[in-house]
């Protein structure tokens, strides 16, 4: 609450969480907890793009879909304390999902979210500047 006083970190604490939770045992253990630190201090790019993929498809079944991509988005803007206008941030997502989606069968896929992430200056760099 302290760290985000403007909005609400339950939605993103959640999703948080339970990419963190490999074993799906409804808690972290140690070990799930310092795989998640040892990726983000000290995992590839590739790495760190993998663990975001696992974070985007939150009920693990090796795709993103849209409503996967719309719900992250949506707890990052409570996180924040941003409430945007509601067809303006479906409309985003769906383009930021379009173009992630290049054989546009409707799920993103690992390799088709790497690429986008590889491929995207913008991105990439958000992964080169964590620890």
């Amino acid at each position: 609450q302290k760290l985000f006083p403007l909005g609400d970190s339950a939605k993103y604490a959640r999703l948080v969480f339970r990419s963190i939770d490999v074993d799906r045992t409804g808690g972290i253990n140690f070990g799930d907890f310092m795989h998640f630190l040892s990726v983000l201090t000290r995992g590839s790019v590739s790495n760190k793009i993998a663990w975001c993929f696992e974070f985007y498809d939150a009920n693990r079944d090796g795709v993103i879909s849209r409503d996967e991509m719309f719900n992250v988005t949506d707890s990052i803007f409570s996180l924040v304390g941003s409430e945007p206008d509601p067809d303006i941030h479906m409309q985003k997502t769906e383009q930021v999902f379009s173009a992630m989606d290049t054989n546009k069968d409707g799920m993103v896929t690992k390799e088709e979210f790497i690429h986008y992430c590889q491929e995207k200056d913008d991105v990439l760099s958000t992964f080169t500047c964590l620890p």
